[in-house]
């Protein structure tokens, strides 16, 4: 038996109404309608009996809700034992991919939430396929994961097996970042053969879903033949590629005040297959919170300005 499905069918209990319990709970309607039917169908009682008024417990429901209260009471109990009740917590988990409008969108978010006395915010970067994994097992609500285009069937099949929600955010083309003392800082455009003599920096945290053994023996070749630095946190990658004229990175579009504060440039380079999009996801049937909803307009608003800047 699912405890989540035992706390909407007390709240349904408590508002009377599917709607009232819907938004209190942030679901759709139509979810907590088909949550309440299959916890009904499982106990093999009717918990509800729908009115004019509204809904009301049947017999067998009151004495199933006096029962889950009981339950959710004593879960209760033993998280108050070890951390403070969460309903004086306001909280906020997002997993996201490294990139610098993300990250600049999340301090501008945070910003808006510092008259709040009591909040915990968790802001993790990490690769796609751990986003979903995080999303689709409730460690967090809310994720944007991103995925190259050529991929993009298998992401979508992916995320709707695990019931995932996807929106699209952003669709772009990967760039090169590297020292204004590059060799390369005055060649427009870079071409591929440019690059073979430089070092390209890169993350440790790879999201490359499963591909043809064909594939992965191509990719392993290059990865032989090339000169490269794999670093895991994006602090040492620019300080890499500030000291080191001959490094270069992608990345996504990085803004411009980021660009300067190091100081570095951004260029483009054409590529077959260099086409990424960057999506949010979240559970089918979660209702994103008001905390969710201003994260996510800062995302956009991230977006808007670079794209602004093209």
């Amino acid at each position: 038996m699912n405890l989540q499905h035992l706390k909407y069918a007390v709240e349904v209990a408590r508002s009377q109404s599917i709607s009232r319990a819907a938004e209190t709970l942030y679901l759709n309607q139509p979810y907590l309608s088909r949550a309440i039917r299959e916890l009904e169908g499982e106990l093999g009682i009717e918990i509800f009996r729908r009115t004019s008024r509204g809904v009301i417990p049947t017999e067998q429901g009151e004495e199933f809700l006096a029962r889950a209260r009981g339950i959710l009471d004593h879960v209760e109990e033993v998280e108050d034992l070890y951390k403070v009740k969460r309903r004086e917590v306001l909280r906020f988990q997002v997993a996201v991919p490294i990139a610098c409008y993300i990250s600049q969108a999340f301090v501008a978010f945070a910003g808006e939430q510092t008259g709040r006395q009591m909040i915990k915010m968790d802001y993790y970067e990490t690769n796609a396929m751990t986003a979903i994994d995080r999303v689709a097992d409730n460690q967090c609500n809310l994720a944007i994961i991103r995925y190259q285009d050529h991929f993009r069937d298998y992401f979508l099949r992916y995320l709707d097996s695990k019931d995932l929600i996807c929106a699209p955010i952003w669709q772009f083309e990967y760039h090169l970042i590297m020292s204004r003392e590059s060799p390369l800082a005055g060649r427009d455009p870079v071409t591929a053969g440019d690059l073979e003599p430089l070092i390209e920096i890169s993350h440790g945290d790879p999201a490359v879903p499963t591909l043809p053994v064909s594939v992965m023996l191509e990719m392993r070749r290059k990865e032989q033949s090339r000169r490269e630095i794999v670093v895991y946190e994006r602090q040492s990658q620019f300080e890499l590629l500030c000291d080191i004229p001959e490094t270069y990175m992608w990345a996504s579009p990085t803004p411009g005040r980021v660009l300067e504060m190091f100081p570095l440039i951004q260029k483009r380079c054409p590529m077959p297959e260099n086409r990424y999009t960057d999506a949010l996801i979240y559970r089918k049937g979660y209702r994103l919170s008001r905390m969710d909803q201003q994260f996510i307009d800062q995302v956009r608003r991230a977006v808007a300005e670079f794209q602004g800047q093209e």
